[in-house]
């Protein structure tokens, strides 16, 4: 309760992963839509995780599944220890198909390819009147 009320007067801690994976993936999601791809849906849960955002391109030839990893950077530090998108390892990445397969059963696109891009996002200063956005994207991580 004291904690909620220190956050409410004092403002965002960097370290708020919920506050800052929220900042990243509004970042990623405004990234996509400058690159000309429609967001269809954002944090979609399955039985088995959730897709950060779903979008695909005007003519729907594919659906591209956008996973998002956001970490806040301190002022001065050029990059974190670890870039962000390393924390998308193999056994995410299967995850991530497994999503994919999930999604298109439910939605009956069994015929649509997917791609499957990576973001990673370091947010400087989130939250604040000075915050910076570092964004790297990786398209193809997996496709199928």
């Amino acid at each position: 309760m004291l904690g909620k009320w220190l956050t409410r007067f004092l403002g965002r801690a960097d370290h708020d992963t919920a506050f800052v994976g929220r900042r990243g993936e509004d970042a990623a999601a405004r990234y996509v839509r400058r690159r000309g791809l429609r967001v269809l849906d954002r944090n979609v849960r399955l039985s088995r995780g959730e897709i950060d955002i779903v979008c695909e391109p005007d003519d729907e030839s594919i659906l591209i599944l956008v996973e998002v990893k956001a970490r806040a950077v301190k002022d001065g530090w050029d990059a974190p220890f670890m870039p962000a998108e390393e924390a998308v390892d193999r056994e995410k990445r299967e995850r991530l198909v497994e999503l994919a397969l999930e999604l298109k059963r439910r939605h009956r696109r069994l015929d649509r390819p997917v791609r499957i891009d990576v973001v990673g996002v370091d947010l400087f200063e989130p939250g604040t009147w000075k915050e910076r956005v570092k964004l790297r994207y990786f398209e193809g991580v997996v496709r199928f």
